[in-house]
């Protein structure tokens, strides 16, 4: 049945995946479970901190929903309590917060803190650009439409976006060449008409070239299989902590498992 969960493994997962992010991630979350899969053809254990509109920094509110920062997050507390794994981490979807009327000096100290965390875990980490490519192509009425869809507070011209997003992306190039870490680029063919959402169409491409800094064969292909099950199952699973209109829930942590044992905990 769609959305049941699999009957689980008993073999453990052997590497671990720290997923940080916001829509991108949630909406193609079954596409970078399944590389992660793929690359370690063993189980993982996946650590997710996403969320639609999610800030780095600070608690947010959508459509009625209440999330905390990423880095404000439970998931660094409950890292330190997990047995030692190799790990690998995914740092994405970086330019929410300029739209909150962020300045990039704050968002950076953000994305820094995090990868002192994911450094202390001796992470393989990897940092995405933003999609300065797809972004200028925006003209003024697509700009508006989705600004009031997407952060209908926002008040920023697009011009003031596209200089904000240019000089963010620049620091995380130099934050990237500091620390060692892949920093990767965002073509414009990976989206559409939606500006800052990789096309369903290029999931199954885009993350393993994104994550491709994970695995010591990075020549290796690495193809994940579409499940819509899988999709269905993860889509069920409840969070550490959820606000809805002001009503807190909360639910165990790993809170799935799938066929071959790979756990998710999501926060």
């Amino acid at each position: 049945m769609m959305g049941q969960q699999p009957i689980a493994s008993s073999r453990p997962p052997t590497h671990r995946v720290i997923l940080l992010g916001a829509s991108n991630l949630v909406r193609s979350l079954s596409t970078v479970v399944e590389t992660a899969r793929q690359i370690w053809r063993e189980p993982v254990e996946i650590m997710a901190a996403i969320g639609h509109g999610r800030s780095y920094g600070h608690e947010t509110t959508v459509l009625g929903r209440k999330i905390s920062g990423i880095f404000p997050s439970a998931l660094w507390k409950d890292l330190q309590t997990r047995s030692a794994l190799p790990t690998a981490a995914l740092v994405t979807d970086i330019g929410n917060d300029l739209a909150y009327g962020e300045p990039p000096d704050r968002i950076l100290r953000w994305v820094e803190r995090c990868l002192d965390e994911l450094d202390s875990v001796h992470a393989t980490s990897v940092v995405t650009q933003l999609p300065l490519e797809s972004l200028a192509t925006l003209g003024e009425g697509r700009y508006r439409l989705f600004r009031s869809v997407l952060f209908p507070s926002c008040r920023l011209q697009l011009a003031e976006v596209l200089a904000l997003a240019s000089e963010l992306n620049e620091r995380l190039l130099e934050l990237g060449e500091q620390r060692k870490i892949s920093v990767i680029p965002a073509p414009g063919a990976w989206y559409g008409f939606d500006p800052i959402h990789l096309k369903r169409s290029v999931w199954r491409e885009a993350w393993p070239v994104i994550v491709r800094a994970w695995h010591d064969d990075a020549s290796a292909p690495v193809r994940p299989r579409a499940s819509l099950a899988r999709w269905a199952y993860l889509r069920c699973l409840a969070p550490s902590e959820r606000s809805f209109f002001g009503l807190t829930r909360r639910a165990r942590q790993p809170s799935g498992t799938l066929r071959d044992g790979t756990t998710i905990s999501l926060y």
